[in-house]
C-alpha cells in the first residue's frame, strides 16, 4: 500500500476537494478505543476523506504516542504526534490546514458500548463545542488528556486494551459521570471470592502522596490496593491480587471517590473494627520518615466518611504532580534517556506553571492587603485631621516660646600641611571636613581618569588605536552605557573586554554577565581568559547545570545564552541579582521590544550595559529605538515622538531628520569602519581537492546509502537523526572513524556486512598522498579534523612519509598546547588539530589550512579559518577542502562555496547570514532530511538548501548595504 509522507502537498484532484471548507465529526469510539474523524462537503452525506487516531506503542509515548491513519481517494497516508505537550496542537492544526473547515462545522459526538450517563449505548451522543478557534483549541486539549489517560494504563500490552480504557475515562469526565462498571456488566477479570475474617491496614503516605490499602486473612496477604494522584482532577485506583492487575481511573470529586472505595469494598468486606490506620510524616529533622498509629475507635462507625475525606484531602495536595509513565528495564537505553528527559522536562513546566500560579496569587493578596492599609491609614488620617480641626475651634493656639539654647563651643582644629608650591584648592583647608571633602574628591578623580586605561599591561591584546579610543570613549562621556556596532571583524568583543577589564581594575565592578548566543558562549569564555585573564562560569559548565541557583547567585563572573535567560525560572533567579555590569552580543536579537529577548534583558538590574551589533536595524529606525531605550531611555524621546519625527511611514528605514538623529546617536553609539580602522587583511583563497574513487569503491558506496536509508527508517526519530549525522560524516572523513562508528550501530549484523565489504583503502591513500605537498610548503600546514580516530590515522601516515607531525586535541594537557605550537612554527611540517583542540590557538604565522573532512556546521568551518586569517596575518592564505566526487560531502561543499561564499565572507558574518533560521545542530538536521528524502537524488536535494542560502546572503547583504548608509563615517572614534 502507498503511504506517502502526511505532509506531501495533494495533488490536482485532491486539493480541489479540500479546497472548499468541509464539515468535521469527531466521534470518540469508547468500544473501539479511537478517534474517528469524517470529513463532509456541506452539500454532500458520503465523506471525501476518513481518519482512525489510535493509542501508539506503550513505552514510545514520547515519540509516537498516537497513530493517525488518513484514507482519501482509495489510499492511506500515516500520521502520529508524540506526548510532548504542543505535538498534539501540532497535529491539530495540520489536520485543519489540510482540511479547512467552515466556521461553526466542527462538531463531536460520544459512542459508547454501554451505558454512560445520558448516553445510551450504541447511540451518538453529541458534546457540546465552542465557537471559532477555541473549538480547535478544546481538540488539542482533549487530544493531550487522552494520551495521558493512555500512559497511565502503560501496564497493559495491548494497545486496544489502553485505548478502550482511556477512551471510556475520557468519556465519562465528557459527560461528567464517574468511571465504573455499570449494573449488569461482566464481573472483574479475577473476581476473588470473599474470605471471611478480613483485616484491612490504610497506610496514609504524606511524604510520597498516596494511601495503600492491604487485606489480610489471618496475617497472610489476600489483596492491596493503591490509592494515587496522576495529574490535575485525576486518581488512579489499583488493585493487585495473585500478581493480577486493575486499573480504574476516578476524578477527584467525593461522589467518585466514594462509588470507587465502595467498589473496594463491596469486592473485600471488612468490619469496623477489624480497621487499622496509620499515617507516615518525615520527622523533625527530615532524615527519616515516622509511623503515627491513629486512633480509629474515635471516628465513629462507620469510618469509611473520614477515609473518603483523606482521600480527597490527598488528591487536593498532591493533584498538580503527574505520575510517571514506566519505562522497562529491557528498553533501549538511548530511548530510555530520552524518556526520562522528557518527562523531567514535562514535570519542570507544570511545576513552573504551579510556581507561577502561586506567586500571582501572593502578589494579589499582597496588593489587596496594601490596599486595605492605605484606605486604613487614610481613614485615619481624616479622623485624625478633623479631631485636629475640632480642638482648634474650641481652643485658640498659643505659640509657644522659644527655647533658648547655649551656643556649643568651638572646637579648635590645626592641621599642619607641608608647603606645596602652585597649590590649587577649590575651598580653604580650615577645617577637618574640607580636608576630609578634598581628599575624597582627589580619590575619585584618580580612580576614573579616563585619558588612559590602567588594565591595559594585564591584557594580552595588541593595542589597536581605535579599540582603545572606543573603550576611553565608553568609560568617559557614555559613562558605561553603549551601542558598539564597528563592521564584522573590527574587535567588538575585544572592545568591550577593555571595558570590562578596565571597570573592574578601577573597582568600579565586581559582577558581570555576557549574554550571547549558544553557539558563541565557548568563544566568549576563551576571549576573556586569554586575553584578559577573566575566569568565568558558563552556563556550558556541568557545575552550572547541577546547580542553577548557585550559578546566579554567586559566581562573580558569568557567561550565559540568551536562549537560557528567556527561561522563567532563569530569569527569575537572574533578577535577584544587581549586576553592575551586563554585555549582550548579537543584540540585534533584542530589536523587537515584544520579545522575550528584550524583556528578559529589560528587566535585569545593571549599572553600566554595552549592546554588541554589526547590525542595529535590519528592517525599521523602530528597531534601533528599542535598542537605545535600554541603554538610555528618553534618549530619542517618546515612541510617539520619535515616529512622528524621525519615522517616514513610506520609508521606515530612511529618518526624516538624519542629522539631529545622528547628534543624538552620537551619545550612545560608537561604529568602526575597516576605512577608518585602516585594518586590511591579506585576501585568502579556497581551492577543492577532489578525488575520484574506484569503480568498487563508488558501487559500494552506493548500495551502502541506499541500504543505511532503509535501516535509519526502521529506528526511531532521536536515533535515526543521531546515527544518520554520525556515520554520514564520518564516511566523508575516513574510513578508520567510519568503522569505528559503525561497532556501536543498533543493527550489528548490518554494520558488520558493511566493514567486511567496504573497499575503502584505496581512496584513503590518494587522499594522504594529495595532502603530502602541502606539508613541505613554507611554514607548514594547518590540518582539521573532525574525528580523532581519523587524526590519529593521518597522523600516521604523514610520519611515515618522514613528514615532522604535530597533534593536539582535546586530551592534550593545556600547559603542552603552546610549546606544540611553537616547536610547529619553528620546525613546519603538519599541525593536526580537532575542534576542542583549537581552543587559544592563534596560528596567524601559518598561512596554509587544509580541511581534511567537512563539519556539517558552517560556523565551525568559519572558526577554523578564523584562526589562521586574523589581525597579524603577513600572506594571503590558501584553503584546501578535500572532499571525494560524487558523495555528499562535494554537494554540500559546492553550496557552503557558491550560495553562501562561506570562503569569502568575513569572519564572524557567517552567524548572521544565518541568523535565526539555521542553528548549527538546525543545519545538520536540514543536511540529513533532505539526503534521507532524495532517495539517490542528493544532489538536487541540497542544491535546493543552496538556494536558502543564497536568498539568507542576499537578505543580510542589504541590511549590510542598509546600515552602511545610515552609520557610514558618522559615529567613528
Amino acid at each position: 500500500m502507498d503511504q506517502p509522507e502526511f505532509a506531501t502537498i495533494l495533488n490536482a484532484s485532491q486539493s480541489g476537494s479540500a479546497a472548499a471548507p468541509l464539515r468535521l465529526l469527531i466521534t470518540l469510539d469508547v468500544a473501539d478505543g479511537c478517534f474517528r474523524f469524517e470529513w463532509r462537503k456541506a452539500d454532500q452525506a458520503q465523506p471525501i476523506a476518513r481518519a482512525q487516531l489510535r493509542p501508539g506503542g506503550a513505552f514510545l509515548s514520547t515519540i509516537l504516542a498516537l497513530e493517525l491513519e488518513l484514507e482519501l481517494d482509495g489510499r492511506t497516508e500515516q500520521d502520529g504526534c508524540g506526548s510532548r505537550g504542543t505535538l498534539a496542537r501540532a497535529l491539530t492544526n495540520r489536520l485543519r490546514q489540510r482540511f479547512p473547515v467552515s466556521a461553526g462545522a466542527l462538531h463531536a459526538n460520544v459512542l459508547s458500548d454501554i451505558d454512560l450517563g445520558p448516553a445510551k449505548a450504541g447511540v451518538p451522543w453529541v458534546v457540546p463545542l465552542p465557537e471559532g478557534d477555541a473549538a480547535w483549541k478544546w481538540l488539542a486539549r482533549e487530544l493531550q488528556h487522552f494520551i495521558r489517560l493512555l500512559e497511565i494504563m502503560a501496564h497493559s500490552t495491548e494497545e486496544k486494551a489502553r485505548g478502550h480504557a482511556a477512551a471510556r475515562a475520557l468519556a465519562s469526565q465528557w459527560l461528567q459521570t464517574s468511571f465504573k462498571p455499570p449494573l449488569g456488566s461482566p464481573p472483574p477479570a479475577f473476581a476473588p471470592s470473599q474470605p471471611a475474617g478480613l483485616q484491612l491496614r490504610v497506610t496514609l503516605h504524606m511524604v510520597r502522596g498516596f494511601i495503600q490499602f492491604d487485606w489480610l486473612q489471618s496475617g497472610r496477604p489476600v489483596a492491596t490496593g493503591r490509592v494515587n494522584c496522576v495529574g490535575e482532577q485525576e486518581l488512579a485506583w489499583e488493585l493487585k491480587v495473585d500478581r493480577r492487575h486493575e486499573l480504574t481511573v476516578s476524578s477527584d470529586q467525593p461522589r467518585s471517590i466514594h462509588g470507587s472505595l465502595q467498589a473496594w469494598l463491596d469486592r473485600f468486606p471488612v468490619p469496623p473494627g477489624s480497621l487499622s490506620v496509620s499515617r507516615l510524616v518525615p520527622s523533625a529533622s527530615g532524615s527519616r520518615i515516622s509511623r503515627i498509629d491513629l486512633p480509629v475507635g474515635d471516628l465513629g462507625s462507620p469510618p469509611w466518611p473520614w477515609l473518603e475525606d483523606e482521600i480527597l484531602a490527598m488528591a487536593e495536595a498532591f493533584g498538580d504532580v503527574p505520575c510517571p509513565a514506566p519505562v522497562p528495564e529491557q528498553f533501549d537505553p538511548f530511548l530510555a534517556s530520552v524518556l526520562e528527559r522528557d518527562r523531567v522536562r514535562l514535570l519542570r513546566k507544570e511545576q513552573k506553571q504551579a510556581e507561577a500560579q502561586a506567586r500571582q496569587r501572593e502578589a494579589m493578596a499582597r496588593l489587596a492587603e496594601e490596599r486595605r492599609d492605605r484606605e486604613r491609614r487614610a481613614d485615619e488620617a481624616r479622623k485624625e485631621s478633623k479631631a485636629r480641626k475640632a480642638t482648634e475651634t474650641l481652643t485658640p493656639s498659643v505659640p509657644s516660646p522659644a527655647v533658648q539654647r547655649p551656643p556649643l563651643p568651638p572646637v579648635p582644629v590645626h592641621i599642619h600641611l607641608p608647603p606645596l608650591e602652585f597649590q590649587e584648592t577649590a575651598f580653604p583647608l580650615s577645617s577637618l571636613r574640607n580636608y576630609q571633602l578634598r581628599e575624597r574628591a582627589a580619590l575619585w578623580w584618580v580612580s576614573n581618569q579616563s585619558d588612559d586605561l590602567l588594565c591595559l599591561p594585564h591584557c594580552r591584546i595588541e593595542r589597536l588605536e581605535f579599540q582603545l579610543r572606543t573603550a576611553l570613549r565608553v568609560l568617559g562621556p557614555m559613562r558605561g552605557r553603549a551601542l558598539l556596532s564597528d563592521e564584522v571583524g573590527l574587535g567588538k568583543t575585544i572592545e568591550a573586554g577593555l571595558v570590562l577589564k578596565e571597570l573592574l581594575t578601577r573597582g568600579m565592578v565586581k559582577r558581570f554577565l555576557v549574554l550571547t548566543t549558544p553557539s558563541l558562549v565557548d568563544q566568549w569564555e576563551e576571549e576573556l581568559s586569554d586575553k584578559f585573564g577573566l575566569a568565568t562560569s558558563t552556563t556550558n559548565h556541568a557545575e552550572a547545570r547541577a546547580d542553577w541557583q548557585r550559578f546566579w547567585r554567586e559566581s562573580p563572573g558569568l557567561i550565559a545564552s540568551l536562549h537560557t535567560l528567556k527561561q522563567p525560572a532563569h530569569l527569575e533567579l537572574a533578577r535577584q541579582v544587581h549586576w553592575d555590569i551586563l554585555i549582550v552580543d548579537e543584540a540585534h536579537y533584542l530589536r523587537s521590544r515584544e520579545s522575550q529577548a528584550w524583556q528578559a534583558v529589560s528587566a535585569l538590574p545593571r549599572q553600566f550595559l554595552l549592546l554588541l551589533t554589526a547590525t542595529p536595524v535590519q528592517n525599521s529606525l523602530e528597531e534601533l529605538y528599542n535598542l537605545v531605550t535600554l541603554l538610555q531611555p528618553g534618549q530619542l524621546l517618546s515612541p510617539k515622538e520619535f515616529r512622528a519625527r524621525f519615522i517616514n511611514p513610506k520609508r521606515p528605514r530612511q529618518p526624516r531628520e538624519p542629522e539631529e538623529l545622528r547628534r543624538l546617536l552620537a551619545q550612545v553609539m560608537v561604529r568602526n569602519t575597516r576605512a577608518n580602522a585602516g585594518l586590511q587583511l591579506p585576501p585568502r583563497r579556497a581551492e577543492t581537492v577532489l578525488f575520484e574513487p574506484n569503480d568498487a569503491e563508488r558501487a559500494f558506496w552506493q548500495q551502502w546509502e541506499t541500504e543505511f536509508r532503509e535501516r535509519l527508517a526502521q529506528l526511531n526519530a532521536s536515533q535515526a537523526s543521531l546515527w544518520g549525522r554520525l556515520l554520514l560524516q564520518a564516511a566523508g572523513s575516513s574510513p578508520a572513524a567510519w568503522r569505528e562508528a559503525l561497532e556501536k550501530f543498533p543493527d550489528r549484523s548490518a554494520a558488520r556486512a558493511w566493514r567486511e565489504q567496504a573497499p575503502l583503502e584505496p581512496s584513503w591513500r590518494r587522499k594522504c598522498e594529495l595532502l603530502q605537498p602541502l606539508t613541505r610548503g613554507e611554514g607548514g600546514a594547518v590540518i582539521f579534523t573532525q574525528f580523532l580516530r581519523t587524526q590519529s590515522a593521518l597522523a600516521e601516515s604523514l610520519r611515515a612519509a618522514g613528514i615532522e607531525t604535530f597533534v593536539i586535541n582535546g586530551a592534550t594537557p593545556a600547559p603542552e598546547r603552546q610549546p606544540i605550537t611553537e616547536e610547529f612554527h619553528r620546525r613546519g611540517g603538519a599541525l593536526l588539530l580537532t575542534h576542542s583542540g583549537t581552543e587559544g590557538r592563534n596560528l596567524q604565522f601559518s598561512h596554509c589550512l587544509a580541511n581534511f573532512d567537512l563539519p556539517w556546521n558552517p560556523m565551525e568551518i568559519e572558526q577554523r579559518i578564523g584562526r589562521l586569517h586574523r589581525l597579524g596575518q603577513q600572506h594571503p592564505v590558501r584553503i584546501f577542502n578535500f572532499v571525494q566526487a560524487g558523495t555528499l560531502q562535494q554537494h554540500l561543499l559546492e553550496i557552503l562555496q557558491e550560495k553562501l561564499n562561506l570562503f569569502e565572507l568575513v569572519v564572524g558574518e557567517t552567524g548572521l547570514v544565518l541568523g535565526e533560521r539555521f542553528s548549527s545542530d538546525e543545519f545538520a538536521e536540514e543536511v540529513l532530511r533532505r539526503w534521507r528524502e532524495s532517495e539517490g537524488r542528493v544532489g538536487e536535494a541540497i542544491a535546493g538548501l543552496g538556494e536558502e542560502l543564497a536568498a539568507a546572503r542576499d537578505a543580510y547583504g542589504e541590511v549590510k548595504k542598509l546600515d552602511e548608509t545610515l552609520f557610514e563615517k558618522d559615529y567613528e572614534t
